[in-house]
């Protein structure tokens, strides 16, 4: 399947995690990404929606800003504000900052997906930090004071980090210490910034977080597209995966009017619902058909049977495992490379 990609660009990522979220059920899952939403709506507020990209994450979300790291720099400030003005038992997150390259791939039908070796040192830096804490990478805080050295002071050294792939981070943590006052520059004023801007993909992107009206009337969009294309089949199918929704925890039973190959007609024929979260990110294949990046979390209807799922990471060995798919039922699948 062919993907549409974007040229690469250094970014400053911020990745924030809500620590023990996999773990917990479905209904404390809705109140704490409510919860982050309010959170992540709040440390955003001065931040220009065209200046950065919001991604979901599996336990929390990726903010790539595209112009200054001092943006990122305000932004994980104001996250870690907000976090201890709500209480770290209402909410525990933590920070991760690193300055790397990234880069926007997408494909027909498919909301466009960031990816990139600075998204997953970002998360490898958060998934170093400790509840309520801000760590942030060599890469980050070079790029950071080359800009404006008055913030180097900001950071103390938190030590060298092995990560399981033995590969070593130096990494800093964001101190209390106040922040200095922006220097006034241009916008795009930064050697790399703007490229990822000059892709198509990246508007679809730039949105503002946690604005659920919006995020519902994208989805329904998109159903009806897909409705349009495909006559027969019930929208509700076309609205698994995107970013920014959280999905019900039982799938509702779904029916194709289409017949599979060599079989009765199939609209009495319920299909499965395979959910796939994958850490830092992969490709996901169901037998040999490719269906996209995660994260975001990829919702896939699929005819009962047993079916062959194959994560990618260029990064990390294929990992390859056999799922039972039940008609009318969801089956979860979460994978973590790192591990």
């Amino acid at each position: 399947m062919n993907h549409e990609v974007s040229s690469a660009a250094v970014c400053s990522i911020v990745v924030i995690e809500m620590i023990g979220y996999p773990d917990k059920p479905v209904a404390e899952q809705a109140q704490m990404r409510s919860r982050f939403n309010e959170v992540l709506g709040t440390a955003l507020v001065d931040a220009r929606p065209e200046a950065r990209i919001v991604l979901d994450t599996a336990d929390g979300a990726a903010i790539t800003f595209i112009e200054s790291p001092n943006d990122g720099l305000r932004f994980a400030a104001r996250v870690r504000a907000a976090t201890v003005a709500a209480g770290h038992d209402a909410l525990a997150l933590r920070c991760g900052i690193h300055h790397g390259p990234v880069m926007l791939i997408g494909e027909p039908g498919v909301p466009p997906n960031l990816v990139g070796d600075g998204l997953g040192v970002a998360q490898r830096v958060a998934g170093f930090a400790g509840v309520g804490r801000v760590f942030a990478s060599r890469s980050f805080v070079d790029a950071l004071a080359s800009r404006q050295a008055a913030c180097r002071p900001l950071f103390e050294p938190a030590g060298m980090h092995t990560d399981a792939q033995l590969r070593e981070h130096e990494l800093f943590l964001l101190t209390d210490r106040p922040l200095p006052d922006r220097p006034d520059s241009p916008p795009n004023s930064g050697p790399e910034s703007g490229k990822l801007l000059e892709s198509p993909l990246a508007g679809v992107l730039s949105r503002p977080p946690a604005v659920t009206a919006l995020a519902v009337a994208a989805i329904l969009l998109v159903a009806l597209v897909i409705r349009a294309a495909l006559p027969g089949q019930d929208a509700t199918a076309a609205n698994g995966g995107h970013a920014g929704v959280v999905q019900p925890s039982i799938a509702a039973p779904q029916r194709l009017s289409r017949d599979f190959e060599g079989s009765e007609p199939a609209d009495a024929l319920q299909l499965g619902t395979l959910r796939v979260n994958v850490l830092p990110w992969g490709e996901v294949s169901v037998a040999g058909a490719h269906h996209g990046a995660a994260p975001p979390e990829r919702n896939l209807m699929l005819a009962p049977g047993v079916h062959v799922l194959e994560i990618r990471n260029p990064a990390f060995a294929p990992h390859t495992q056999r799922v039972e798919v039940r008609a009318g039922e969801e089956t979860r699948i979460r994978h973590d490379f790192r591990q």
